[in-house]
């Protein structure tokens, strides 16, 4: 049976792929070094990535995670079109609110004000969240990972809204300007360290274990990431980086180990000989490590005094990039990437998952190499091929999303039982 919120589930990724059109296309001009972005289009290259790709995609995710193969009263699936609509509507709003930047009078007035609204909207999904969480009866590891994903997203928002009124204002009514600045900064991390793992994590569950798994282990898993992220906005807003970021990094990769060991029949050398959509979890796993141990690296060179990240280096700036792209594309795009394949084509293969899962992951390698050694060379032959691996899967996507729901071999290949692997 499929579930009921899969055409508001459906309508979110195609709104999604279609505003990761706007990243990619930035993003390819850019790393080939023909187009040099200003600031205000260079804040929409991220944001159409974090916000039009990831979290709106995340949010099909959701529908249909916790909306699940019950059966749902017309009132319920009626809020579910409604949330969709809602984030949809929401998101678009906040990305053309960057892009406008100053071309509309008002001193960017438009981001806090749209920052404002999207926040709202966020509070009403987690509403909706904790609601089927707790009227889905059994217990889920996945579920749980991806409210506390929800509540870390919640957080940055309200960082992201104070950075917002600070960038229009200069400041922000009620903070001095030490606090508003601490603030203001958490943002990023609060998004990729609260927000982002937690996210990979819990779909990362859900693909390999389904929604009505449970083990202790796994919440631990969860709740471990969780503090993780608490902490590391904790050390921003109070300035105690140095103290915190360390033991917060302790805490994630307890976490990953945990998530490795309990998925290594999945992650394993026997689970790659799987090559059909099963991969794209697999591979999200495996970049999901190249971040914790570049993250590791940042951290350790940053609490031991040998970076200063008021006056990075090009190399280092590098790696900044390298290890947010490790998030954004490795782990978090082809996950995403994944689960509409999965939905489409059941654990099987086209020709265009297979551009997607060679080309992706070995144009991100390139690109990361070219980063780090501040070389041209492999930045540019790793740009194109990541970007047109990306836009062949959107194209692809996007029509097969169009035409309607899954295919019976698809329907039938999620109806299967997962294995559950402890």
């Amino acid at each position: 049976m499929e579930s009921q919120l899969w055409p508001a589930a459906r309508r979110n990724f195609i709104a999604a792929l279609l505003l990761f059109v706007v990243t990619i296309v930035i993003g390819i001009l850019n790393g080939l070094d023909v187009y040099s972005p200003d600031h205000d289009t260079l804040i929409t290259h991220v944001h159409a990535g974090t916000l039009g790709w990831i979290t709106m995609g995340v949010s099909g995710i959701a529908l249909l995670m916790f909306g699940g193969k019950r059966m749902l009263s017309r009132e319920e699936v009626s809020r579910g079109n409604t949330l969709s609509w809602a984030i949809i509507t929401a998101i678009t709003l906040y990305v053309a609110a960057f892009f406008a930047g100053d071309r509309i009078p008002g001193d960017r007035i438009q981001r806090p004000i749209f920052g404002t609204v999207l926040f709202l909207v966020v509070i009403w999904f987690l509403t909706w969240l904790w609601r089927n969480h707790r009227s889905a009866g059994e217990p889920s590891v996945a579920r749980l990972g991806l409210m506390l994903a929800w509540i870390s997203l919640l957080i940055g928002a309200v960082f992201g809204i104070v950075l917002g009124i600070y960038t229009s204002q200069g400041e922000v009514p009620g903070l001095d300007d030490d606090t508003a600045t601490a603030i203001a900064d958490a943002h990023p991390p609060a998004m990729v360290i609260g927000f982002l793992i937690l996210a990979a994590v819990a779909v990362i569950e859900w693909l390999f274990r389904g929604d009505r798994s449970w083990s202790r282990a796994g919440a631990t898993q969860m709740w471990l990431l969780f503090v993780a992220g608490v902490m590391v906005n904790v050390g921003f807003i109070t300035g105690l980086e140095e103290e915190l970021l360390g033991p917060a990094n302790g805490l994630m990769i307890v976490a990953i180990v945990m998530l490795v060991a309990r998925s290594w029949s999945q992650v394993g050398p026997a689970g790659w000989r799987d090559s059909g959509t099963g991969v794209y979890p697999r591979l999200s796993t495996a970049f999901l490590v190249v971040y914790l141990v570049l993250g590791t690296v940042l951290i350790a060179r940053i609490v031991s005094g040998a970076m200063d990240i008021d006056a990075i280096t090009d190399a280092e700036e590098g790696l900044l990039l390298t290890f947010d792209h490790s998030m954004f594309i490795g782990v978090m795009t082809l996950l995403l990437f994944g689960v509409i394949a999965s939905r489409l084509h059941g654990g099987g293969r086209t020709t265009v998952d297979r551009i997607v899962y060679w080309g992706v992951p070995l144009g991100l390698v390139a690109f990361g190499i070219g980063l780090m050694t501040v070389e041209a060379l492999p930045k540019r032959i790793g740009t194109p091929v990541i970007g047109t691996a990306l836009l062949i899967g959107i194209g692809a996507y996007v029509m097969e999303l169009v035409r309607g729901s899954t295919t019976p071999a698809a329907r039938s290949q999620a109806e299967v039982p997962r294995p559950y692997a402890g």
